[in-house]
């Protein structure tokens, strides 16, 4: 019974992930096309939403640190710039669409997801300056 309730709930759950990135000004781009945004980006936040020791194994420069999972990640965000366009990311870009959602909700209005995740990409974006972000 659990793995037929299962099996109807993780296309429910993909589907809701997917239409975030419907919403206006989020969208879920490649890291060539994430860093490319960022360089022609004057004024940007980053915000890393992966726990606090993946953060501390490797994160983008200036990024701050917001896990998802922690009870204070609106806390954590809630003294940013909501008006500053905002480039999250997490591992594998499982938590990042929820983050998304939770700063859309927030009223953060431009909000820029790294394409599945920081794992995939670790070596390339070692190799990319992360910019003028705060």
């Amino acid at each position: 019974m659990k793995k037929l309730l299962l099996f109807f709930l993780l296309p429910a759950v993909v589907a809701s992930c997917k239409s975030i990135y419907h919403a206006d000004n989020v969208s879920q781009l490649p890291p060539d096309q994430y860093f490319e945004k960022m360089k022609i980006t004057p004024d940007f936040t980053v915000i890393d939403v992966r726990t606090k020791m993946e953060y501390k194994k490797q994160h983008l420069e200036n990024a701050h640190s917001a896990s998802l999972l922690s009870f204070r990640f609106k806390k954590k965000v809630a003294g940013l710039d909501r008006n500053k366009p905002v480039f999250i990311y997490c591992e594998t870009a499982h938590r990042s669409p929820f983050a998304a959602r939770k700063l859309r909700r927030m009223g953060f209005v431009e909000i820029t997801d790294l394409k599945k995740g920081y794992k995939p990409y670790r070596k390339s974006l070692r190799e990319k300056p992360a910019g003028g972000g705060q």
